[in-house]
């Protein structure tokens, strides 16, 4: 390329994040990698196109991105993709331009046409409008990016913003698969612009194996192939986080905690009440 000088708008490549399947009947069992390893895959991806002056300002996407790179991996369906997914989310965009997770919607027919609601499927969203652990992950990261914010703390397991209000939306997740914990505790303490005592509202959506699981609804239903209307109404139901509030009365500072179960998402929000 620098020698011929081609005309290039961009550079792509695909970020999968398993290591190969095993495969046992129908489905491929895939062991996922450690996170640092495969976030330093983009940096270092990051790092050689600065390497050449004629490209160093180029965009880089990631035009497909996933956990397993193939559509009959069960990990799919998870919680453990939702809380493996969601530091992912939280640190990407500071190495690459854009990115597209493959895929919206299970309705996909590379491998054969799935007969099953859950199969394993790319999707975040499965037939039927059942929305999977993952894509609360990326309601949560897309409702940090609402309005205005400021990251005010990031770290592996966390990551809060401040909006332009003065008040907090953030973040919480626990992968088990790599804190090697049923869970793990957060304490916020977080300024307040009010000096004076105030009453606060603090919101959360709780995405874990225990509040938000459609798959382990269908397996106890006996993984009906064509659920009837009511179980496929029951698998929605299941499938949205479970909604919890507090009051906090505070001045100059608001304290509170979370704790994050094996592989859940909490998604939180303070403002005044």
């Amino acid at each position: 390329c620098k020698k011929n000088k081609p005309p290039i708008d961009f550079i792509s490549r695909h970020h999968y994040t398993t290591e190969f399947p095993d495969y046992k009947g129908h489905y491929g069992y895939a062991k996922l990698t450690k996170l640092d390893e495969t976030l330093d895959t983009l940096k270092n991806c990051r790092k050689i196109i600065d390497k050449y002056p004629d490209y160093k300002k180029l965009p880089f996407y990631i035009t497909e991105f996933n956990t397993s790179y193939i559509p009959n991996c069960p990990l799919h369906d998870t919680n453990l993709n939702a809380a493996y997914i969601a530091r992912t989310l939280s640190e990407i965009g500071d190495y690459v331009t854009g990115y597209s997770y493959w895929t919206f919607g299970d309705v996909f027919e590379e491998n054969g046409v799935p007969f099953t609601p859950f199969y394993g499927g790319f999707g975040l969203v499965a037939n039927g409008l059942i929305q999977k652990p993952t894509y609360w992950t990326f309601k949560f990261f897309k409702d940090l990016k609402a309005e205005e914010c400021t990251c005010v703390y990031r770290d592996k397991n966390c990551v809060v913003v401040q909006t332009k209000d003065g008040m907090y939306k953030g973040i919480a997740w626990n992968l088990t698969l790599e804190t090697k914990a049923s869970k793990i505790g957060f304490n916020f303490e977080l300024a307040l612009k009010a000096k004076e005592t105030k009453r606060y509202f603090l919101m959360t959506k709780t995405v874990d194996e225990e509040t938000t699981n459609p798959l382990k609804i269908w397996h106890d239903m006996g993984e009906p192939a064509n659920p009837c209307k009511d179980q496929i109404e029951l698998l929605r139901m299941s499938g949205k986080p479970l909604a919890t509030s507090q009051s906090i009365d505070a001045a100059g500072e608001a304290k509170f905690s979370l704790t994050a179960k094996k592989h859940s998402v909490i998604y939180f929000e303070l403002k005044e009440a």
